[in-house]
């Protein structure tokens, strides 16, 4: 009889991938085991079925020699395979991926070497000097590992909003599964869509805990009980998992208080008339006579005392977007494809907008490659009909606050992205004038990714948010919401202050695939959590509003 299911087998699995490319000269070993674990996972059938019926090997991704090894797996819960190279490494190495710039590769180079298999052993081999004198590593980088020692140990457990996703709709597909799961709902700081998240939550409906519990202690590692209704466990060897237990008459009340903040959860319940049962948080809140409050704005109580609730924008509003690459610069795919793309997601429009020749580094266009791009920009917009393109340049604003290419060359372009990427080290005060000096551009039409932050990564430089907002609503320049996971720039945190000047906004992706373009989703997440409707929205309006925009402009700054 089985004693393990697919999402075990599929988390085995991805250990091992990452055991090999710890070691594994040969990459192809790794992703082999990567691609087998996402075939396990994407199964729509037991996976024991599947090794009975001997489907197993016509599943794309799992070959001869991977597919021995999930039939031990599924039927014993171990593999020999995978005990050798557990015994191979010390338990703790892969904390070490926590250190920003280390990746499996150099901790495998790391621990042949040295024998480093954990935080505080990485942390003495440094400040000994040894790691500078290792090649691929020398002196700057041991002084950034020693610095990124002591973030991975502040940032414990702390992940991409993406990351969170990925994880909680797992387990939530896996609880669903059980049958003594009555529902199941992603909470806590995944559902509220905040950027970075230290752990995932889950609500579940159930009369027996103790069922669901012992299925999901073969899915998560070091489960423990928390409390009277909450079990935890970790998953990927890193994520912290929480599971909270009601019956299904309270599991309305359950979902509302892990879901959120402490501010949020005590101001629902001086404020409800009473606290019924419930089986949903919708149902729940209307017993209690308060109007519902979409998840993203539970960060504080601000919104339950608010006698009108705006309907907050969704992804469904926005009718285009801007601050896309293609391969003509740093992108992945061609214009047709990016163009396609955007077709495919239903857009009336889209602003092309590869970079400009001083960010060299990303590719950056000359002159002679604008020619190319517009030439085949033309040459395949009328395949995507009635889509829209309009032409644009994402420009680089140089150190003295000038803009890249010359006055005659912007101004070819429908619209630019102005954004920021050198010299992040200016203090508050040059980089503010630097900004301020771009917006009284008058061939600029957005500011992009304003403070230039990359989240667990880099901090974003330091400016005078009031004095750019004022400009930017004086001078019409939009301020652009960066969907991508990495930055979603400008903060949610500072959107009400902009609003307040007068700033419009655009959710745009910094799509540099087919697959980012995507970021247009995440980038509402983060206008939803700062209360904005589609009003707030640039993007949200129609094709000939957004063209009249920018003639309107281009012919007042002529």
């Amino acid at each position: 009889m089985a004693v393990a299911d697919k999402w075990t087998v599929a988390r085995a699995l991805d250990e091992i991938s990452r055991y090999h490319e710890l070691s594994d000269p040969q990459p192809f070993r790794a992703r082999a085991f990567e691609r087998a674990a996402r075939a396990v996972e994407g199964l729509d059938r037991d996976l024991g079925e599947v090794i009975a019926s001997g489907d197993l090997y016509k599943t794309s991704g799992i070959g001869k020699a991977i597919g021995p090894i999930i039939v031990e797996l599924m039927e014993n819960g171990s593999s020999p395979y995978l005990d050798d190279l557990r015994a191979t490494y010390p338990p703790g190495i892969f904390e070490l991926l926590r250190v920003p710039g280390l990746g499996l590769k150099k901790i495998g180079v790391l621990h042949s070497t040295f024998g480093i298999g954990s935080l505080d052993e990485l942390e003495e081999a440094a400040k000994e000097g040894r790691l500078a004198k290792l090649r691929g590593f020398g002196a700057k980088t041991q002084a950034k590992i020693l610095e990124g020692i002591e973030k991975a140990r502040t940032r414990e457990s702390k992940f991409l909003l993406p990351t969170g996703l990925e994880v909680a709709e797992l387990i939530r597909e896996r609880l669903a599964a059980i049958d003594a799961v009555e529902d199941v709902e992603v909470v806590g700081s995944v559902r509220r869509r905040l950027e970075v998240v230290r752990n995932v939550n889950l609500a579940v409906s159930t009369t027996d805990p103790a069922a669901v519990i012992s299925v999901m202690s073969r899915f998560l590692d070091q489960g423990a009980g928390v409390g009277e209704d909450t079990w935890t466990g970790v998953a990927r060897n890193e994520i912290a998992v929480l599971l909270h237990f009601a019956e299904p008459k309270q599991f309305g009340h359950m979902v509302l208080r892990t879901t959120g903040t402490p501010d949020f959860v005590t101001a629902f319940e001086e404020a409800a008339a009473r606290m019924p049962a419930a089986k949903t948080e919708e149902e729940l809140f209307e017993k209690a006579g308060i109007a519902f409050v979409e998840p993203e704005r539970r960060e504080s109580a601000a919104d339950l005392k608010k006698k009108r609730r705006p309907k907050l924008v969704s992804p469904s509003d926005l009718r285009g977007t801007f601050h896309v690459h293609t391969t003509f610069s740093d992108g992945r795919n061609t214009v047709l494809q990016m163009l396609t793309a955007a077709r495919d997601r239903g857009f009336d429009y889209v602003g092309i907008s590869d970079h400009s020749k001083a960010a060299y580094y990303a590719g950056g266009l000359t002159e002679d490659g604008v020619r190319q791009q517009q030439a085949e920009i033309r040459e395949h917009e009328g395949s995507v009909a009635p889509m829209r393109v309009f032409r644009g340049s994402e420009a680089d604003i140089l150190p003295d606050g000038s803009m890249d290419y010359d006055r005659k060359t912007r101004e070819k372009f429908d619209f630019i992205v102005a954004s920021v990427h050198s010299r992040f080290n200016m203090n508050r005060e040059e980089m503010t004038e630097r900004i301020l000096r771009a917006l009284d551009d008058p061939t600029v039409t957005f500011l992009g990714h304003v403070t230039g932050r990359k989240l667990l990564v880099r901090d974003g430089y330091t400016v005078d948010f009031d004095r750019i907002f004022e400009r930017a609503a004086e001078r019409g320049v939009i301020i652009e919401i960066n969907g991508n996971p990495y930055r979603l720039d400008l903060d949610w945190r500072h959107i009400g202050r902009a609003v307040e000047h007068g700033v419009i906004f655009s959710i745009n992706p910094d799509a540099h695939s087919i697959a980012e373009m995507s970021h247009t989703i995440s980038g509402t997440w983060v206008a939803r959590k700062a209360g904005l409707t589609a009003k707030h929205i640039f993007n949200t309006r129609s094709v000939e509003e957004v063209a009249a925009y920018f003639a309107k402009r281009k012919a007042v700054n002529r």
